[in-house]
């Protein structure tokens, strides 16, 4: 009589881990009897190459608890509801919502320096990103356009005027009228960064207006 064969289970994912090759999943691996299987984490789905994981869009698919007043922003695994508010009033400085991610400084009285000197537009932006992500990496481009008939800036300075302490942005002019927040470090999630940006536009050498926008950089924890 024969004697029965004994196999023992292959696990591919010790294998694969263990071999440095190629990663068989792009999150975890599962083993299985003769097999194994990618699984992602949560609020992100498996596509259809069985190891890939997409973020799955809470916000367009109307899975999200925001209320009303609020609005969903998407994020890697999960979603934020947000809800940006004007600053409050100083002096004679104060703002108004012209939509859920704009403020505009109202009207200044003629002889008042630091009103003129205040934002004149402060807009909201919020940005998803994957964890390590290769850098340099261009995320936000900010750019003027002239009201039709009045002459426009001849000259525009873009700056980071706050959130860069660590140095992880720059700000560089892409064209005459045009400014880029470039990511030069590389942002390991999950974590949460504001950085202010503004752009200070000038005619004949005379400051006009300036114009803030804050960017809000939601990290995921997951490089995908």
């Amino acid at each position: 009589t024969r004697s029965p064969r004994l196999s023992a289970d292959l696990n591919e994912c010790e294998v694969y881990k263990r071999e440095g090759g190629p990663r068989l999943c792009a999150h975890a691996c599962v083993n299985l009897p003769g097999s194994y299987r990618c699984a992602c984490p949560g609020g992100y789905v498996l596509l259809g190459d069985g190891k890939s994981c997409e973020d799955i869009d809470e916000c367009a698919l109307s899975q999200d608890n925001c209320t009303r007043g609020t609005t969903c922003i998407n994020t890697g695994g999960g979603f934020q509801c947000v809800s940006p508010q004007c600053p409050q009033p100083a002096g004679n400085v104060t703002y108004v919502k012209t939509s859920p991610f704009q403020c505009e400084r109202n009207p200044c009285p003629m002889e008042s320096r630091s009103c003129h000197q205040a934002p004149k537009t402060i807009s909201f932006h919020y940005l998803p990103l994957p964890s390590n992500l290769l850098t340099p990496t261009p995320l936000f481009r900010m750019a003027t356009a002239a009201a039709p008939g009045r002459p426009g800036p001849d000259s525009l300075r873009f700056g980071i005027v706050g959130g860069n302490n660590r140095g992880h942005f720059v700000m560089q002019r892409s064209d005459r009228q045009t400014g880029e927040l470039i990511l030069v470090q590389s942002l390991k999630g999950p974590q949460t960064i504001q950085v202010d940006v503004d752009m200070s536009e000038y005619l004949d050498r005379v400051f006009q207006a300036k114009h803030v926008s804050k960017i809000t950089v939601f990290v995921s924890a997951y490089e995908f």
